[in-house]
């Protein structure tokens, strides 16, 4: 798998923040490497029945590289899937846009392509997923989270930013995927900063599916930033 590397907190992983209560939705989940040579500029997921978009727009001389990677997540009403397809666009620095019109909610690592390296019309490829810790991320810091980030101890290059140009707010909720090779053994690093400059990192997080609680300085257990249990719903 291609190495996943930070994005700058200005540089948005638009991952949507949930209320506690809401109707049930199915999820698209995409982990989008950049595999075009050169800088991705912006990248949007469009639903083609309501139009309905999920855009990064980077700021001017910043965008994705060449090499990492970004985490979108795109959802629709559950049991409407059947005649739900969505167009993927992205646009570079040297100005060449690709569409793929046809993705569908699932869950997926997509590469996208160069236009020299693109099979026909078709400028992404779709990688296998692998081995994948899932965590439902909650914010219970008191304040705005403005980074959140994941990374492989045993290949620090394996690492997912999910960074928020509005912050992450106290109360909200974001679900994280993160892939690692499978039949392997690791474990991650989760670190976090607020708006306040607080930062923490928990070493020892497990490849599995789990709740994440990302608990403020006061709350924090010792050298413990986080907690395994959910908040409970208000």
């Amino acid at each position: 798998m291609k190495k996943i590397l930070a994005l700058a907190a200005v540089l948005a992983l638009m991952l949507t923040c949930f209320a506690f209560a809401e109707a049930p939705v199915q999820k698209g989940i995409y982990t989008i490497e950049n595999c075009t040579g050169e800088t991705v500029t912006a990248i949007s997921i469009t639903d083609n029945v309501t139009g309905e978009v999920l855009a990064v727009n980077y700021p001017e001389g910043k965008g994705l590289e060449n090499g990492d990677a970004a985490q979108m997540t795109f959802t629709i009403p559950e049991g409407e899937d059947g005649n739900h397809r969505l167009t993927l666009k992205f646009v570079t620095a040297s100005g060449y846009e690709g569409t793929f019109g046809t993705l569908s909610i699932e869950e997926a690592i997509i590469n996208l392509l160069a236009a020299d390296t693109a099979a026909g019309a078709t400028p992404i490829s779709f990688g296998v997923p692998q081995q994948a810790g899932r965590y439902t991320v909650y914010n219970q810091t008191g304040e705005k989270v403005t980074l959140l980030s994941l990374t492989d101890n045993e290949n620090p290059d394996n690492k997912l930013s999910v960074a928020f140009p509005e912050g992450f707010a106290n109360g909200g909720w974001v679900e994280v995927t993160f892939y690692v090779p499978k039949d392997e053994q690791h474990s991650l690093t989760l670190h976090f900063e607020t708006e306040s400059g607080y930062q923490a990192d928990f070493t020892t997080l497990h490849i599995e599916e789990a709740p994440v609680t990302l608990l403020s300085v006061d709350a924090a257990s010792g050298a413990t930033p986080i907690s395994f249990t959910a908040p409970e719903a208000k």
